[in-house]
């Protein structure tokens, strides 16, 4: 009998296309997080009013899309090499800044941050 292998679904997460613009409901690949990452399943996600200016294109030099939303609580889904602090299950928070975290998405599926 064959077997199918089944891969994690793509996440959704709410981008600002480029400033100025409205957000937009995208779908993106689920990546695995590197050495001394590990991915959080967002459970709940602030905006804030740095996400508000970068939403209006008022922060110079960042790179769109962007999605924002630095702000998580979640549970630890996926360590990378070298965590030992965090465990999968773990519940986590953060309030981050764009040098500690790497990736967002408010929809409930992941964020990167340096351990």
């Amino acid at each position: 009998m064959a077997t199918t292998k089944v891969g994690i679904a793509p996440m959704k997460a709410a981008q600002v296309p480029k400033p100025g613009a409205d957000f937009e409901i995208v779908e993106r690949e689920i990546p695995n997080p590197g050495a001394r990452q590990v991915r959080i399943k967002v459970q709940a996600c602030g905006v804030c009013h740095s996400d508000e200016l970068t939403k209006d294109g008022q922060w110079p030099g960042i790179q769109y899309p962007r999605v924002p939303g630095h702000e998580i609580t979640g549970i630890v889904d996926e360590v990378g090499a070298g965590v030992s602090e965090w465990k999968k299950g773990s519940a986590s928070a953060s309030v981050g800044t764009a040098g500690m975290t790497k990736h967002v998405s408010i929809a409930g599926a992941a964020i990167f941050a340096i351990a």
